[in-house]
C-alpha cells in the first residue's frame, strides 16, 4: 500500500519495531528468564450446608511461609514462595515457576466465625475451613404439600355421605 506521506526513516524504525514487539508477544518461544516474577496461588472455593472451603495451591511451602487472617466477612492469606538454592555461578536455562511474597484478600459473600477458622496443609495444597456465622448457614424446613385433586376427593366424599 502506497502512503501519501513523505518517506521518514524515523517513522519507519517505528513500525518495524512495533511490529517486532508484536511478534514477540505473540511468539511461543520462552527465552531465558532472569528476572523474578511474583505469582498469585490457584484458589478453589466451595460452599457446603454450614461452612465454606477453601483450597490454595502452595506447593513448596512451609507453614511458616504463609498466613491466614480473617475477619467477619474477609479472608487474606499471605505467603512467600522462596528461591530454591542454586549453586553459585550457575546460569539459568529456563525459569517457569514464580518466586516473592504473595497476598490475596478474598471478600467473602457471607459472615463466618473467624475464630473457629482452620486449615491444613497436604500435598502442596492449602485447605481451609470456614465455618459460617449462624445466620448465613443453610436451615431445611418441612413443608406439607397439600394437592388439589386430594381436596376435591374429600370434598366428594363428604357431599355422598350428607
Amino acid at each position: 500500500m502506497a502512503s501519501l506521506l513523505p518517506f521518514d526513516p524515523f517513522r519507519e524504525l517505528d513500525r518495524i519495531r512495533r511490529e517486532m514487539d508484536s511478534f514477540f508477544d505473540r511468539s511461543l518461544v520462552n527465552l531465558p528468564e532472569e528476572r523474578i516474577e511474583i505469582s498469585t496461588p490457584k484458589v478453589d472455593v466451595f460452599k457446603t450446608d454450614d461452612k465454606l472451603l477453601m483450597y490454595v495451591e502452595t506447593p513448596g511451602l512451609h507453614s511458616d511461609d504463609v498466613e491466614v487472617t480473617t475477619t467477619e466477612d474477609t479472608l487474606t492469606i499471605k505467603g512467600d514462595f522462596k528461591l530454591p538454592e542454586v549453586p553459585d555461578g550457575s546460569k539459568v536455562l529456563m525459569r517457569e515457576r514464580r518466586y516473592g511474597n504473595f497476598s490475596r484478600t478474598f471478600k467473602l459473600p457471607v459472615s463466618i466465625k473467624p475464630e473457629e477458622v482452620k486449615a491444613s496443609y497436604k500435598n502442596g495444597i492449602l485447605e481451609i475451613s470456614i465455618p459460617l456465622s449462624e445466620e448465613h448457614k443453610t436451615h431445611n424446613v418441612e413443608i406439607t404439600v397439600e394437592d388439589d385433586d386430594d381436596k376435591k376427593e374429600l370434598t366428594g366424599n363428604k357431599d355422598k355421605k350428607n
